[in-house]
């Protein structure tokens, strides 16, 4: 008998910790459209990093037109052809 309530309460906060979960995401996610700010580096408040994180949402702040080479993002195609 002892063991069927450690099986429903485990069961119990399982199913809690699941819906505690969703309502962080739907209030994260609610704060990041309303401010438009998931592009960005600092999430808008607490509920919407711990969104970030649960989701697995995390946005690297880079240089919008360069490639990390110096190139254009366009620009891939290789100037130099070599030739065998």
């Amino acid at each position: 008998m002892a063991a069927l309530f450690v099986i429903i309460f485990a069961v119990a906060a399982g199913f809690a910790f699941v819906v505690v979960m969703t309502v962080i995401v739907i209030i994260g996610v609610q704060q990041e459209e309303r401010y438009m700010t998931l592009e960005h580096k600092t999430a808008p408040g607490s509920m919407a990093q711990l969104a970030r994180i649960i989701l697995g949402r995390y946005v690297r702040k880079e240089q919008r037109g360069t490639t990390g080479r110096g190139e254009p993002n366009g620009s891939r195609e290789h100037s130099n052809s070599s030739t065998s």
